[in-house]
């Protein structure tokens, strides 16, 4: 891949492809989600793996070990991420951290020979969701990796990553696109509305092209119409028919919705959800100010517990419930 994968990437893959003779052996690609960090690592390890680079360090796309890599077979690429688990009840589900037995897979991974005689590479994505006993588990060979191996790290939220492990990394910021940049790409991709999309996203253009292609518009609007009718909701009625919502979906709607709620009541404008910007100028002076802190608050802080196995319906029912009270 001689271009990167993203035109906004282009500047931070031009870096990395200048580094191939001598790369970071622990790399931390750091951003918002939503910028590519995870395509650029990608990209960034067949590189390195790459038997027969372009000139400039890029992949050729063409090799044995291009083939492989494209396959999931390359045998020096261990690509660390969250794994699914069974519960009791049968159901799969994403598991909530990186765990230790995971993180010593890595660290045995490294001190195997190379399979080719060239670099080795370990993909840990998303960095931020090792937990603290695999964190610790890796932090003594991201010190000293084995000659030729190179860790790289991705993380919306370094912060949550221990010091340690950052202070082993050498960091490459992502941040978010020009907004032309990304309206340009956006519209590329067939991407209608998409001023309003990128918005509601952030300005993170990947979310933007997610909520088109995940059908999720649709139940957008549908919750947004009924939130702007506060005097009018029923919080039974809505809490059965929205728990089959994807926790992650009514999360991010319910919190972008308080955030500009929060913004109208304190005079500032509507950040995301601008197709709704009549509706919130509307409420915003109406609501309490110090509900709408604290319900706002909890919703952030619901954000570390989406996935874990509580009744949804009565969940959503009494949020309503807190919501109706913000107007009185």
């Amino acid at each position: 891949m001689s271009a990167a994968p993203y035109p906004w990437l282009d500047t931070a893959w031009q870096r990395l492809r200048a580094s191939r003779a001598r790369p970071a052996q622990a790399l931390l690609l750091a951003g918002p989600r939503g910028v590519g960090k995870g395509e650029l690592a990608q990209a960034w390890a067949q590189a390195l793996l790459c038997e027969a680079p372009q000139t400039g360090g890029a992949a050729c796309g063409a090799c044995p070990a291009c083939h492989w890599f494209a396959t999931g077979g390359h045998p020096d690429f261990l690509r660390v991420s969250l794994q699914e688990k069974t519960n009791r009840e049968g159901e799969t589900r994403l598991a909530t951290a990186i765990e230790v037995d995971q993180a010593r897979e890595a660290v045995e991974f490294v001190q195997l020979s190379t399979y080719r005689a060239g670099h080795r590479v370990v993909l840990i994505d998303p960095a931020d969701m090792l937990n603290l006993a695999a964190a610790n588990a890796l932090l003594k060979v991201l010190e000293e990796p084995p000659l030729n191996t190179v860790f790289v790290l991705v993380s919306d939220q370094p912060r949550r990553l221990l010091p340690t492990i950052r202070s082993r990394c050498t960091r490459l910021d992502i941040g978010l696109p020009p907004v032309e940049m990304a309206l340009r790409w956006l519209a590329g991709q067939g991407v209608s509305d998409a001023e309003n999309l990128l918005a509601l996203s952030g300005g993170t253009p990947l979310d933007a092209l997610r909520w088109v292609e995940g059908g999720e518009l649709d139940e957008r609007r549908g919750v947004l119409e009924n939130l702007a009718r506060p005097e009018r909701l029923d919080p039974v009625t809505l809490g059965e028919r929205w728990k089959a919502l994807s926790p992650q979906v009514w999360h991010t709607l319910a919190y972008k919705w308080l955030g500009d709620l929060l913004a109208v009541r304190l005079q500032g404008d509507v950040q995301f959800n601008r197709d709704f910007s009549g509706t919130l100028a509307r409420l915003g002076p109406q609501a309490n100010l110090a509900r709408l802190l604290t319900l706002a608050r909890t919703q952030a802080d619901d954000g570390r517990t989406l996935t874990h196995p509580l009744n949804r319906a009565l969940q959503l029912q009494a949020w309503l419930v807190r919501y109706r009270h913000i107007f009185g």
